[in-house]
């Protein structure tokens, strides 16, 4: 009210219970409440402490019979007052049973035997003593005098100690039932998000390869890409998963524990800053050894990979070489230079925990010994100062649980850095900026190549320079030349493998690099030399180009390719299984499934990249005779070592070392070609040839002068 007196009002069982009065209450208002029930006289006493004690027996202490001699009569008045007092507040004491009340205390003022003063000078020092203690002492002390009144008012402690037992045993089941689901959406979440972060990074990566050139693969390597969209990201998500776990969990756990410390004031806090600027130093130190081998590792996983795929890929020359102890040292040596980086990383990190427990423990050791000081000197309680040693340990647990992180984080960061050069990687094969469509009344299957050079990256000469041809739907193009004469390149150009570097190649009027490569490519059957299958069947093999494949389509196209035979005599026809690469099946076999899937799209342009080489005469002849009847629709540009694969072609272009020195037909070639003529004579019959010794000489010296 407006006096400032606090009125509690109340049930009788809420009066009765001495938890509400104590959540209420302040610790004056609990002494000045003591006092008017009544304080014990020797608690009164140790409160008040040695002096008050001294003075209250000097004013108590009878005079002797020399000193009442020698008194006045004024004197011996006072003193008779102070007896009648004294008995007065003896009486009153012990009808409040043997305590001090602030009615004895009233008595003892009023008749003389307590000197007022004196009473608040004692105050005044049970109050400099209640402040010098520690507020967990001061609030023991109050709680056991408040203990004192609940007994004389008829309520039990032990009543009120056990309620309070049982709200704080609840509010901290309470408390663990919400760690333990908090937990489980922690671990949920990071692991939900940290897979998320692996599939977009993979899906992303291996966007990025698939829109890769030749160029692009050989700047890294198969190896190191394989490593990259697997191992490398794989990295990040263990990194993401613990990241988001710990990061969680631990500034919470701080937090509420540097709150704690704080709100216990025990001077100690110092000591959290000494462990904490130790841990950073430990983790400083092993961070700055062991970050350049993370570095280092990632490159001996990429060569122990690269190792063990030449290996797999060429045993059979291994083999015919005797070479399996050479090639094994050289994996051995892949080996061992990822195994002692391993070795030394691995070594530096596994200091990290027992000198993270010896921080711990050094730091237990400080709080210990000053903190046993501060109970010897009475302003700590041994409770306080073990408290205080949890919450330390919670606040370094979780600077440590960061740390934690940290062992993973170096090599995630490394792994992050390759996967980003992956997806930062410029790429030479683009799409154009406003791309183009034949015209619809354009001819179909129109192929032409303008005065086109290339030229690979960092090369200082042109591989091919100055090809001119075009070739029309029905028609059969015939590529020939030495070996490294330029044949894969130019073919390669077409599907914009690689972009041309000099002159223009346009299909069906349209320049090839206004065409986006999709459509660029769907127009276009490529069948390169090494007729790669992937693992699944022969119908999924022939109808990879997607859903435009019908049945009918793919059975033409074996059809056609030679294939069906073959086919057919498999267990299980077209749903045979295909391993891994087509391994289950011959070359030649390999060969011409890969030709009946290019066949089975339909495409405006079908280009062999000498892709007749696995296919023994007989066969090789029919699918040409199949070619030229069944695929009418389309232009085909086929590269061949054999002169008998293109001897009928429409027309025949001659490459050596880069340059078109001869196009024609086969006849015209003979005639006029000396290069073709070599190769001719080199794989032919005189008979084959037709020519004359005469003519053979012509056509030699024309091509010498």
């Amino acid at each position: 009210d407006k006096n400032g007196i606090r009125t509690y009002k109340g049930t009788e069982e809420e009066r009765a219970d001495g938890g509400k009065i104590a959540d209420i209450m302040s610790l004056p208002e609990t002494v000045v409440l003591s006092l008017d029930q009544g304080i014990d006289a020797n608690s009164m006493g140790d409160m008040m402490g040695s002096s008050s004690e001294k003075d209250n027996n000097d004013a108590q202490a009878m005079p002797t019979p020399e000193q009442m001699a020698a008194m006045t009569p004024e004197q011996l008045a006072e003193m008779q007052q102070k007896a009648a007092a004294a008995q007065s507040m003896q009486k009153q004491i012990d009808a409040d049973g043997g305590k001090i009340t602030m009615k004895s205390l009233r008595l003892g003022v009023e008749g003389g035997l307590i000197d007022q003063g004196k009473l608040v000078e004692g105050a005044n020092q049970m109050a400099d003593k209640m402040g010098s203690m520690s507020g967990s002492i001061v609030t023991q002390r109050a709680v056991t005098y408040v203990q004192e009144e609940y007994k004389a008012q008829g309520i039990d402690p032990a009543d009120v100690q056990n309620a309070y037992l049982s709200r704080m045993a609840t509010t901290m089941f309470g408390l663990c039932l919400v760690s333990l689901v908090a937990t489980i959406l922690t671990g949920a979440v990071a692991s939900r998000t940290a897979c998320s972060i692996a599939r977009d990074l993979r899906r992303e990566t291996f966007n990025k390869v698939m829109h890769f050139s030749p160029a692009e693969v050989g700047k890294f390597s198969q190896a190191s890409l394989i490593t990259r969209c697997t191992n490398d990201i794989q990295q990040i998500q263990m990194a993401a998963t613990l990241f988001i776990r710990m990061c969680l969990m631990a500034p919470v756990m701080g937090i509420v524990a540097v709150m704690r410390v704080l709100a216990n004031h025990t001077g100690l806090e110092w000591t959290i800053a000494v462990a904490i600027i130790a841990v950073s130093a430990v983790v400083g130190v092993l961070m700055g050894l062991t970050m350049p081998k993370f570095k280092k590792m990632q490159s001996f996983v990429d060569r122990v990979n690269l190792t063990a795929r030449e290996l797999l890929d060429g045993l059979m020359p291994i083999r015919s070489f005797n070479r399996e102890e050479h090639e094994l040292e050289r994996f051995d040596k892949a080996s061992l230079d990822l195994m002692t980086t391993q070795l030394y990383t691995n070594r530096a990190m596994s200091f990290m925990m027992p000198l993270m427990m010896l921080v711990m423990n050094c730091i237990t050791v400080l709080i210990v010994w000053f903190g046993a000081q501060g109970v010897s000197d009475g302003v700590m309680q041994v409770g306080n100062m073990m408290a205080f040693i949890s919450y330390t340990m919670q606040i370094v647990m979780a600077f440590m649980i960061l740390t934690m992180v940290s062992v993973i984080l170096p090599r995630a960061e490394v792994a992050a850095e390759r996967v980003e050069e992956v997806i930062t990687c410029p790429t030479s094969i683009n799409d154009p900026a406003s791309p183009k469509l034949p015209a619809a009344s354009a001819p179909r299957g129109e192929l032409t190549f303008r005065d086109v050079s290339f030229q690979y990256p960092d090369a200082r000469a042109d591989v091919i320079s100055g090809v001119n041809f075009t070739t029309h739907a029905g028609q059969m193009l015939g590529i020939i030349g030495s070996t490294g004469s330029g044949k894969s390149t130019l073919v390669q150009l077409i599907p914009r493998l690689y972009d041309v570097t000099g002159g223009s190649i346009s299909l069906d009027g349209i320049d090839v690099r206004d065409m986006t490569l999709s459509e660029l490519r769907r127009r276009i059957g490529y069948i390169p030399q090494q007729g790669r299958l992937f693992s699944g069947t022969v119908e999924s093999n022939l109808k990879f180009a997607g859903d435009m494949v019908s049945d009918d389509d793919m059975r033409q196209a074996a059809r056609i390719a030679q294939a069906e035979d073959f086919i057919a005599e498999r267990e299980g026809g077209y749903d045979s299984p295909i391993s891994q690469g087509g391994s289950n099946v011959s070359g030649g076999q390999r060969q011409r499934l890969a030709i009946a899937r290019a066949l089975a799209k339909k495409p405006e342009i079908v280009v062999f990249d000498d892709s007749f080489s696995a296919l023994d005469y007989k066969t090789d002849a029919r699918l040409r005779e199949k070619l030229a009847k069944n695929v009418t629709d389309a232009a085909l540009v086929v590269v061949a070592q054999r002169i008998a694969t293109i001897m009928h072609a429409d027309q025949i272009i001659v490459l050596d070392d880069g340059h078109v020195v001869g196009t024609g037909t086969h006849e015209e070639l003979l005639r006029s070609c000396p290069a073709y003529l070599e190769i001719a004579q080199s794989q032919l019959s005189a008979e084959e040839l037709g020519l004359t010794q005469e003519e053979i000489a012509a056509v030699t010296e024309g091509g010498e002068r």
